[in-house]
């Protein structure tokens, strides 16, 4: 087919409703301690640390309400810890973006960022806000899981790590990469990997390597996590400034590989977005009476990161204020129904990096 050629920053201007029903069958839930917990020590952290300016956006971005919903089975101080590592992480990747493609300074920091999580605490740190904030919030979190549980999270940190240059490489692209591409760079890239991972020591108990990483297991994270990165795509799009941020994301792939416009590359997009939710249920369904405790557990208590990043991008200064077209976000509400796809209708979709999970629902 022809690739059809838009420029979301014009395009999406006027292209969603004033109300717009998400559906999300997860209800929103927040930590016992509520979102005050950790929004201000962790904005009081990225300022001590000089990460963000006091009383700047980024104070207000809502960081410890994402966790206090995304993670409500939490203790306390692991929470805390998750709050301090959100700041850093999407503070981070703001940090990249400004090095405008230029690459051989971003590979440099993050070899700096990844030895930073292995050496140990004695070993000699260059003077840079970065690195240093980043060995802090290591020991914050060695304090608050067990060895075993921070050595998956560091994996799966460093898996981020390099998916973070995964993007910058696709950004430096005349043409946007295919579904396939994105969908495979977009799981590391988006940072769900280390929430993944942290979700069972956080909360006090342990899933195995073999438990987290086992195919249905890893189906369902994934299924967890990809509607939440197509909602922060839809987000991002508003405040994304240059050409290249713009061309990698999930729209732009879906409408240049199926030569739509962006209407109905919009309608396939969030028609994918229920088509995952529906599947994650049905994985979830299948884990909830695993015999292993630990995976059944994990099935109960991931699934809340939907609700609370739908909450999250209606909500966060990350993206209310900081957007570059006149435009007037949709009052976002959640349903426990879906729109546009058939729940009871299990075909996967046309994406082989994604369809494998629809065959882990029947084995």
């Amino acid at each position: 087919m022809p690739q059809q050629q838009f420029s979301p920053l014009q395009d999406l201007d006027g292209l969603f409703p004033d109300h717009l029903a998400i559906f999300c069958p997860i209800p929103l839930t927040f930590h016992p301690s509520g979102p005050s917990a950790y929004e201000e020590p962790a904005a009081r952290w990225a300022v001590g640390h000089q990460l963000c300016a006091p009383g700047s956006r980024m104070t207000r971005a809502g960081f410890g309400r994402f966790i206090a919903a995304g993670m409500p089975h939490i203790t306390g101080e692991a929470g805390l810890a998750m709050a301090y590592y959100t700041y850093w992480a999407l503070l981070w990747d703001d940090h990249l973006d400004s090095f405008a493609g230029n690459l051989a300074p971003v590979i440099e920091l993050t070899a700096e960022a990844n030895r930073v999580m292995y050496e140990p605490a004695a070993a000699p740190l260059s003077d840079d806000k970065w690195l240093t904030s980043l060995r802090d919030l290591r020991g914050v979190m060695e304090r608050c899981l067990s060895p075993d549980g921070m050595e998956m999270v560091r994996s799966e940190n460093t898996q981020w790590m390099g998916a973070q240059l995964w993007k910058l490489a696709m950004q430096q692209r005349t043409a946007p990469p295919s579904v396939g591409e994105y969908l495979r760079m977009r799981w590391p890239k988006c940072g769900a990997g280390p929430l993944a991972a942290y979700t069972a020591p956080g909360a006090g108990y342990l899933l195995s390597p073999a438990e987290l990483y086992d195919p249905a297991v890893r189906a369902f994270t994934l299924s967890v996590f990809h509607p939440c990165t197509i909602i922060n795509d839809l987000m991002s799009l508003f405040k994304e400034e240059s050409p290249g941020q713009r061309q990698v994301n999930i729209l732009t792939a879906v409408a240049t590989e199926g030569g739509l416009g962006l209407p109905d590359a919009l309608f396939r997009v969030w028609e994918l977005y229920e088509r995952m939710v529906g599947v994650m249920l049905r994985l979830q369904q299948r884990l909830l009476v695993d015999p292993r405790p630990a995976v059944a557990r994990y099935a109960a208590e991931l699934p809340q990161w939907i609700p609370s990043t739908i909450d999250f991008s209606a909500n966060s200064a990350r993206y209310l204020e900081t957007r570059k077209v006149s435009f007037t976000p949709p009052a976002i509400t959640m349903s426990d129904t879906p729109f546009l796809w058939d729940q009871s209708d299990l075909t996967p979709p046309p994406y082989p990096d994604i369809a494998w999970w629809w065959q882990q629902c029947t084995r």
